[in-house]
């Protein structure tokens, strides 16, 4: 009898000992999980311009033809036309003209480098370059209201550094702007492109200023309406005049191992574009799309950051 009393207390023992089956949930998916980062840089080519500017002409073919030549499957060329001395000179212009100066203009900026406007060998330099230290990915959406941009941006490190502040920001690029006159609420403004150089004849008022040769390499036909392209038109609100502080997301500050992934669920990175500070643009037709940057802070004592990589589009 005591066998089977101590038989069954076992059996009801091992019984009760049997852990439950707890089914975890699957976590809603994120709207950045989806995002490749590759690990490759991307050239950014900043150019200085002006309506104003006789020469820049040379600048804007010199400009569409290396992105036609690299920007056949991603932008690996990205490109900011920083406009100065004109109606396209935004606030964001105005601060890449002061951090990348100039004497004279059309100047072409590829990466840190002021490659004055010889940029063919520096930009292939810049798009071979490796190891990539980190790299980002994002994608956008506006508000109902259509007024604000919402960009998740995800950001992953190739590389280990340990010893660097990154900051991340994104862009609204504007596109598609004729070059002739406008008339803004009561204001006649002639944004025309001025032009002593074979590749552009100058418009006059509401006649728009055109390519004046067909060359397959640029991408323009004789007769086309000469157009003002990747303007960096509004920059996102951040924490910082270059960005969001990634080191106040990363729980390591500026501790980066190699695999870091940012911009996850749990390391969110959003930054919001205030469509209403265009209000100065009013008036003009143009398109837009979104270029997001890592800069990073500079070990020179000079203001200003340099930078590191970029991505254009979803």
């Amino acid at each position: 009898m005591k066998k089977i009393i101590i038989l069954t207390l076992l059996i009801a023992l091992t019984m009760s000992c049997d852990k439950p089956v707890i089914t975890e949930p699957t976590p809603d998916p994120y709207i950045t999980d989806s995002l490749v980062v590759y690990n490759e840089s991307n050239a950014l080519v900043i150019e200085t311009t002006g309506a104003w500017c006789q020469y820049c002409p040379n600048g804007t073919a010199s400009l569409k033809q290396e992105q036609n030549i690299y920007n056949t499957e991603r932008s690996r060329v990205v490109a900011f036309v920083s406009h100065t001395g004109d109606l396209l000179e935004t606030a964001v212009c105005t601060k890449l003209n002061a951090a990348f100066p100039t004497s004279g203009v059309p100047n072409f900026y590829v990466n840190n480098t002021d490659a004055g406007q010889s940029i063919s060998g520096p930009i292939a330099a810049a798009v071979s370059a490796t190891p990539t230290t980190v790299g980002v990915a994002h994608t956008h959406h506006e508000n109902a209201a259509g007024d604000t941009i919402t960009v998740d941006v995800k950001v992953q490190f190739f590389e280990t550094s340990k010893t660097t502040s990154y900051y991340v920001q994104s862009y609204m690029m504007i596109s598609g702007i004729d070059a002739k006159e406008y008339n803004l609420g009561g204001t006649v403004v002639d944004l025309n492109q001025v032009s002593t150089v074979p590749w552009v004849t100058t418009g006059s008022g509401s006649t728009p200023s055109t390519w004046a040769v067909t060359d397959p390499t640029v991408g323009v036909t004789s007769g086309d309406i000469y157009q003002y392209d990747h303007i960096p038109a509004v920059e996102g609100i951040a924490d910082f005049d270059w960005g969001i502080t990634l080191d106040t997301i990363n729980p390591l500050g500026r501790a980066y191992f190699d695999g870091d992934i940012f911009g996850s669920q749990y390391t969110p990175i959003q930054i919001k574009i205030w469509k209403g500070a265009l209000s100065a643009l009013q008036g003009l037709d143009y398109s837009y799309d979104i270029v997001t940057v890592i800069w990073s802070e500079r070990f020179d004592g000079s203001a200003g950051v340099l930078y590191v990589n970029s991505v254009e589009g979803e």
